[in-house]
């Protein structure tokens, strides 16, 4: 008991605590969404080649295209997006919504392309509206899963 007297008026810290302390102490570039970095890619895509869909580069026959490539990485970062609001207790709504205000600037650039607006028509293609399907969807299921930790995390306190 009386080894138990001096921690009375310790500070309980879980490690949500700790992980948001960490956060908040860490740069600004781990809220930044990774599609931001996609679109990014797209537009130097764009820019940098002339036909998005020619070969790239051959692997023992296999010709890849820059556009290929591209949906290829927006596979991998969707997932590590997921991956980055798994994490139990922890609020990552933040994370969240940043996702989709990105997917939202994504559906904004390609409506307006599409109404044929000219300084945006590198967004009227194929490849970006491809773009945005899987932020969609990488965005509702971060949402879900951001949801669902944050249920388990306050029934199990």
């Amino acid at each position: 008991m009386a080894a138990d007297a001096h921690h009375v008026g310790a500070a309980v810290e879980s490690d949500s605590d700790k992980a948001h302390r960490r956060r908040l102490r860490g740069d600004v570039l781990g809220y930044v969404p990774g599609f931001v970095y996609i679109l990014i890619l797209y537009i130097i895509g764009q820019l940098v080649f002339s036909d998005p869909r020619a070969p790239l580069f051959d692997i023992s026959g296999y010709q890849l295209s820059w556009v290929e490539v591209l949906l290829f990485a927006a596979a991998i970062v969707a997932m590590a997006e997921q991956i980055k609001v798994a994490k139990p207790g922890i609020n990552n709504t933040t994370e969240v919504l940043l996702m989709g205000a990105t997917a939202i600037i994504q559906i904004v650039l390609f409506a307006l392309s599409a109404a044929k607006v000219p300084i945006l028509s590198i967004f009227n293609n194929t490849e970006f509206f491809l773009l945005t399907l899987i932020n969609l969807a990488q965005t509702a299921v971060a949402y879900q899963i951001n949801s669902a930790t944050l249920m388990r995390t306050i029934s199990s306190s």
